[in-house]
């Protein structure tokens, strides 16, 4: 029996909404005792987050109710939205490094209000390219005449992000090469582009020493214990300790100054740390069970724009939420990325409930099953 027509996808919201509160659980939970030390309330962090919890939710409740179809309509406006906060950050004083030391200004400051804007261009670029795959009507079989635009374009987009911030710019071309599999881009030409994507992450990374060291200390975390290994090693050491069912919710021992980014970038190994192997378990099906809804979303719409858009915004998230936990398990390379829906951040935070509340938009236009 078909769902009726102009109600939201309450699966995809209840699945959104239990990790959201998972987040709020874990960011007091990991943020608790530093918050106290620093700014002597531990409650800070929670505070900020709650706030960005409510900003976000609106931002939702406005995608919900707005036809996805507007975007499409509105592609390029929104695309070079995204590139000009970009350049923005990138070329003028407003932009901020944050203090992280490594000189990457990924913040901008625009009256007061502090953000990132590579959060903002994942989205307008999967509007774009969503809207440039929808209108094209046939296959793509000439490299150079059908698929070369694209990977001018998407290079672009993944090239202007990854420069200041290669976290989100390998998961935006982790995105993209999925969704031209999926629309049927031959599989020799997505491997010339990964070589090409592969050659061009290289060159980022030894531009940027730090990168560098990163990556030494992915393949060797030990060799530099008290350095870049150190993070990574601390990360391991929670997850270990945590065992099968954890030391218990705010017990755990990596708040207190051990794990960097505990709170952000980390917060899963507290979580796992606190509520052992089953609670990871836990959230990776809750990830998964994103990822389902999202793509049967994206398959049970009959608009190829809006089928093209749920796909998009889907992996987007489930991409970034398995390389997070992949770094936190020592998987790949660190880099600063959040646990989408759960890390401490107010852009993260909005930004993914806002992809979610047009994912919510979009299935109001599906026909999908009770």
């Amino acid at each position: 029996m078909a769902k009726k027509r102009g109600r939201i996808d309450y699966w995809l919201f209840l699945i959104v909404f239990i990790l959201v509160c998972i987040g709020l659980v874990m960011v007091l939970s990991s943020s608790q005792y530093v918050a106290a030390n620093d700014n002597g309330d531990a409650y800070y962090y929670l505070k900020r987050q709650l706030t960005n919890g409510a900003l976000g939710l609106v931002a939702m409740f406005l995608a919900v109710n707005l036809d996805y179809r507007v975007y499409g309509r509105l592609h390029m406006l929104i695309f070079w939205t995204g590139v000009v906060l970009m350049t923005i950050g990138m070329f003028t004083s407003l932009g901020d490094t944050g203090g992280d030391g490594e000189g990457s200004k990924r913040w901008l400051v625009i009256a007061g209000v502090r953000f990132q804007p590579s959060d903002v261009m994942k989205l307008s670029m999967l509007v774009q390219v969503a809207y440039m795959l929808s209108i094209r009507k046939k296959p793509f079989k000439n490299f150079v005449h059908d698929f070369l635009p694209y990977i001018f374009y998407t290079g672009f987009c993944c090239g202007i992000v990854a420069v200041m911030d290669l976290g989100t710019g390998i998961v935006m071309g982790i995105t993209l090469m999925l969704m031209f599999l999926i629309v049927g881009v031959p599989k020799r030409h997505l491997l010339a582009l990964m070589s090409a994507a592969l050659g061009a992450v290289a060159v980022l990374i030894i531009w940027k020493p730090y990168r560098m060291q990163r990556l030494t200390s992915f393949l060797d975390p030990w060799a530099d214990y008290y350095g870049n290994g150190y993070q990574v090693i601390q990360s391991l050491l929670a997850i270990g300790s945590g065992g099968l069912m954890g030391v218990g919710l705010g017990n755990g021992g990596a708040k207190w100054y051990y794990l960097p980014e505990r709170h952000t970038d980390f917060i899963f190994s507290t979580l796992v740390e606190e509520g052992g192997f089953l609670a990871g378990i836990v959230v990776l099906l809750l990830f998964l069970a994103f990822t389902w809804r999202g793509l049967t979303i994206a398959l049970k719409v009959n608009d190829y724009f809006g089928s093209l858009l749920a796909t998009g915004l889907t992996l987007i998230i489930g991409v970034q939420a398995l390389v997070n936990i992949a770094i936190a398990l020592s998987l790949m390379p660190v880099t600063g990325i959040t646990l989408p829906f759960i890390s401490y951040g107010g852009t993260s935070l909005v930004i993914s409930l806002a992809a979610v509340g047009v994912l919510l938009n979009i299935s109001r236009h599906a026909k999908l099953e009770k």
